[in-house]
């Protein structure tokens, strides 16, 4: 699972969470993991595909198309860039946390035009060490930065390189509704199942409702 796609499972999970029933995810669980060894983070990323395996939970299946997958982010173009549209609460609400943290705000600013390691990362933001490992090791496991290389250190070991996948961030208010935009490189975007198979269920929405 790479690029802007763990960002986006881990709002997919909470959100598939929230619409079905306990019962329902145990069971889903259950099946996942027995048919395809599957944890349901993985189910989750490749829904795509497993989806037409799982004729038990139909009904279940078809919801979380409808209800989420459909209306949880769009693509937006201006001129040479594509922005994604967030629509969905959970990762809306994620962004805005991380923005609200200096601490995090300062290391996606760090991270974004040139990829660094943790220690240099903490350095150049004035981040202690203690709370910074564990704020990076949080935005990680989230899905805000992201493993790109490795580099050698002054010591002669080798240390991870890791980039924000957020290259901009746009937030605004419409009425009572708060609109989130993320801008990330146009190959996260057409690399990412997760991103195309939305798109895909979006566009099919439009065209019946059109004819």
């Amino acid at each position: 699972m790479e690029g802007i796609d763990r960002l986006l499972v881990n709002s997919l999970s909470e959100s598939i969470r929230s619409e079905l029933t306990d019962e329902k995810v145990s069971r889903l669980e259950k099946k996942i993991a027995e048919d395809f060894g599957l944890g349901f983070d993985e189910f989750v990323y490749k829904f795509g595909h497993v989806r037409k395996s799982l004729f038990a939970f139909e009904l279940e299946l078809k919801k979380i198309e409808d209800n989420i997958l459909r209306n949880f982010v769009t693509l937006e173009k201006h001129e040479d860039e594509t922005w994604l549209v967030v629509k969905n609460d959970h990762l809306t609400e994620v962004l805005l946390k991380t923005l609200a943290d200096e601490d995090k705000k300062r290391i996606l600013d760090a991270t974004r035009e040139k990829a660094e390691s943790i220690p240099r990362v903490l350095t150049q933001c004035g981040i202690p060490n203690t709370s910074g490992y564990r704020k990076m090791n949080q935005m990680i496991d989230e899905g805000f930065v992201v493993p790109v290389g490795l580099a050698e250190t002054f010591e002669g070991k080798r240390a991870i390189l890791y980039k924000s996948v957020i290259q901009k961030i746009h937030i605004s208010i419409d009425k009572n509704d708060i609109v989130t935009k993320i801008l990330v490189p146009e190959e996260i975007i057409t690399s990412s199942p997760l991103v195309q198979l939305m798109t895909e269920m979006t566009c099919g929405a439009k065209k019946r409702l059109a004819n």
